[in-house]
């Protein structure tokens, strides 16, 4: 029997947790099954439904999560453990607790549904899709937020929803999706033991009804994400621009060892020497030492390369300034210096939030250049080569309101970061991925210069068309069109998707009320 009344207690939990995990682990990057977290989030919306307790609704979204960052982001513990100097025991000890407490928002998602849970199948599913959109935009903005692994960002191979809605947009449209898939199975399930169809076909065929929703909406939202694919929201501008992209290939362990700067910077003096294009882009910290601290004839050298191309470069360098440093990108050629400094830094490895709290984790962390400082949110762009430049760095570019900034005014987005830090785990697949959905969103050509890479391409639909492999040393040759132009989502933000999560939640509560109205008078 499928889910029953009777379905044990402790399946219920493992169906959670292994859900969460292969919706994760095969839902993304790299394998990027984009159909499994439709699969995963009908399990989960299976077994809230049949949650006997709000507790039991909080658990199940609880281990939900943990197998989801589990499967997708404990790769944390490489950069913690392999170049962060903490022990490996702690290292795991820590990444448990971080995907842990990030399991903290399918925990209230799946505890308010839960709650609320409509008998409607319709309004289940609406509740549904609203509280975990909900949880996860909550989970993208508090303590600075961490949008990795958002549901949406699963979908970049198939989904038209971007430009309108934005990556949480597409969540919802997944997780509601899945709920509609769940309830058509169930109701295909009782229609077939009540043998009102005489075949499969006519049983589905019976349900596609405005009374519930069935397996045809998920398969209707798929089809309208394939129409919305092919809307054009940007148009090429000015002349086609020759960009070099350069993949340095430093090993993390050695990018700050004193013994390895002169090769560094060698390397890369190389590399500029021998790029083609009328715009070089290096990655992050590709000049591992403050720029005031590289020796000024090596900067003339790079600034001369780059006049005798009649070029400009772009190049990842820590500038200080009044005792602070910032991590930042500076333009250096036949265009005047112009900078950009992060904003957005990340948590425990560009500042170190909560000192006092946890003296016993930074005890064990040794990260060099833990302690920049912000970057001023209202930066201009850096304009070089008749391109308006919405430059992040790092992973800025994993959230849409940091990229956002830029626009509309930015003709091309450039993403310079160093994923060494994570090795050969998944993550750097999935900050591509994550850089393709900035893409779709904005309708803006992505450039991407990663120090181990991966150093790629992307144009205005997502699609990466050029790529270096990671872990080699190379330069990415390429010419880009910039783009001009307004998506819905870049007018809009996430107000639309924000007000309707809301919307959901208001009748999550108003159907709880109802129901409890009703027992009372009962």
């Amino acid at each position: 029997m499928l889910l029953s009344d009777r379905f044990p207690i402790s399946l219920s939990l493992a169906c959670a947790t292994i859900a969460g995990a292969l919706a994760a682990w095969l839902g993304f990057a790299p394998i990027g099954w984009w159909w499994v977290p439709f699969v995963g989030f009908a399990v989960l919306a299976a077994l809230l439904q049949r949650a006997p307790s709000v507790k039991f609704g909080a658990l199940i979204g609880f281990l939900f999560g943990l197998g989801y960052f589990l499967a997708g982001v404990s790769w944390v513990r490489v950069s913690l453990g392999d170049f962060g100097g903490m022990p490996l025991p702690m290292a795991w000890f820590a990444a448990f607790l971080f995907c842990s407490v990030l399991a903290a928002f399918p925990l209230l998602a799946g505890a308010f549904t839960a709650w609320a849970k409509p008998k409607n199948s319709w309004f289940f599913a609406f509740v549904f899709a609203c509280a975990w959109t909900f949880a996860e935009y909550l989970r993208a903005h508090v303590f600075t937020g961490f949008e990795w692994l958002s549901v949406g960002t699963s979908q970049t191979a198939i989904f038209g929803f971007a430009p309108l809605l934005g990556t949480f947009g597409c969540t919802w449209v997944v997780v509601f999706g899945a709920a509609c898939l769940w309830d058509g199975c169930l109701a295909t399930r009782e229609n077939w033991r009540a043998r009102h169809s005489n075949s499969f076909a006519r049983s589905l065929l019976s349900h596609a009804s405005p009374r519930r929703p069935g397996v045809w909406v998920p398969a209707i939202l798929l089809v309208l994400a394939s129409v919305l694919s092919n809307l054009e929201f940007s148009k090429p501008i000015a002349n086609a621009l020759k960009v070099s992209l350069l993949q340095g290939n430093v090993p993390q362990s050695m990018k700050w060892e004193p013994e390895k700067f002169v090769q560094t910077l060698q390397m890369y003096e190389r590399l500029i020497t021998q790029a083609k294009g009328e715009l070089i882009i290096l990655p992050e910290t590709a000049l591992p030492a403050p720029l005031s601290r590289i020796p000024s004839d090596y900067i003339e050298r790079l600034r001369g390369i780059a006049f005798s191309k009649g070029a400009n470069l772009l190049i990842g360098v820590p500038v200080q300034e009044q005792g602070k440093f910032y991590n930042a990108a500076v333009s250096l050629g036949v265009e005047d210096s112009q900078q950009y400094r992060k904003v957005h830094l990340v948590p425990f490895g560009e500042y170190m939030p909560l000192r006092g709290l946890l003296a016993w984790f930074y005890a064990n962390l040794t990260i060099p250049m833990s302690d920049f400082s912000p970057g001023d949110a209202a930066q201009p762009p850096i304009k070089i080569n008749g391109q308006t430049l919405g430059i992040s760095i790092c992973y800025e570019d994993t959230f849409a309101r940091d990229v956002h900034r830029t626009l509309p005014d930015a003709t091309l987005l450039v993403n310079m970061s160093n994923d060494a830090w994570f090795g050969k785990s998944a993550a750097a697949e999935q900050h591509l991925q994550l850089s393709q959905m900035r893409a779709i969103e904005q309708a803006r050509p992505m450039l991407r210069a990663n120090n181990t890479g991966i150093t790629a391409v992307i144009d205005e639909k997502g699609r990466v068309t050029q790529r270096l492999e990671p872990f080699t040393e190379g330069i990415l040759e390429t010419t880009v069109q910039g783009r001009k132009g307004a998506t819905p989502y870049m007018m809009w933000g996430d107000l639309p998707v924000l007000l309707m999560c809301l919307a959901g939640l208001g009748i999550g509560v108003a159907q709880r009320l109802r129901r409890g109205a009703g027992q009372e008078a009962s």
